[in-house]
Order: C-alpha cells, then structure tokens, then sequence
C-alpha cells in the first residue's frame, strides 16, 4: 500500500513539473519572437521599394488563403499562385496571371515580381504587413480595416426556405 501511494505521489509531481508556472503576457514576449502567421485577409499595398508618390488603395493588393494559395491583384491583371510561410520565412510562387495592358507607369510588374522574390515577413504596429525582398520592403495594410485579426466562422442557421408558389 505504501509503495503505491508513494509511486502514486511521485507521478503527481512529474506531471506538476510539466505544467507552465504562469502564462505569458504580451510584455513578456521577447523582441526577437517569431512573426505570427499572416492572416487570410486581403492586404493593399501602401509603400513600395524607390517610390515617393502614394499608391492608390486597392490596385494592388494580396491575400495569402489558409490553403497555401495566394491571390494578388496587381493593377490591371489578376495574378494566382502558392505560397508557404512560418515564423517570419516567406516564399511566394507565381503561377498564373491575365495579360491585360495595364497603363504606363503601372507598378504591375515590378509588384508581382517582387512578391515573387520575397523571403520575409514581419508585422509592424497599427496592423502593418512587412514584406521584405531583395529590392526592399514592402508594406501593406488590411485592405478591409474593420476586420479583426483572428477571423470566427460565421454562424450558420438552420432556417426553412421559404415555399414556391
């Protein structure tokens, strides 16, 4: 009887030992953490790598879906392709895009090839998607504001279609 309470006692602190002492709040959280997964929203694109003049909201925008696909609009063509990422590493393959002629001076080309080439991601403060490349940094902010970051599924109610007739 003894040796089980005590083989009983022990297996009670081994399992105490594993469990955390406190949680963790967001200010103990070290600088040098890893970037949280991109959300699956769409992003629009607000500063780009040599340009000074702003870009017009919505021409060219990403979104980066839960199943490794990502859909870009840049300007006048739409463009289709995969993605991976984790922990700050970004890689983006283009696949597919439509050729219309977008007009001179558009940013198409060297947008999508800069999402091409990029290797990193990071967040900055206000919502701010930070995607780095050979060229620079480009960055983005919900092209939806309203959004939150952690997306719910909507509910789905089970309600009688109405009858024909």
């Amino acid at each position: 009887m003894r040796s089980s309470l005590i083989l009983m006692v022990a297996v009670l602190l081994a399992a105490a030992s594993l469990m955390p002492a406190s949680s963790a709040s967001a200010q103990d959280i070290p600088e040098d953490a890893p970037a949280p997964a991109i959300p699956p929203i769409p992003w629009q694109l607000t500063a780009f790598p040599g340009l000074e003049t702003g870009i017009e909201p919505g021409r060219y925008t990403v979104h980066f879906l839960p199943d490794e696909t990502v859909n870009i609009r840049a300007d006048c063509n739409w463009v289709a392709g995969f993605w991976s990422g984790a922990n700050g590493a970004l890689d983006v393959t283009v696949t597919m895009t439509t050729v219309a002629e977008c007009p001179s001076g558009s940013l198409e080309e060297p947008f999508v090839q800069a999402l091409d080439e990029a290797t990193s991601y990071t967040f900055a403060e206000g919502m701010i998607l930070i995607i780095i490349g050979p060229d620079g940094e480009m960055r983005f902010t919900p092209a939806m504001p309203a959004m939150a970051w952690e997306m719910t599924p909507a509910p789905v109610f089970d309600t009688p279609q109405p009858a024909a007739g």
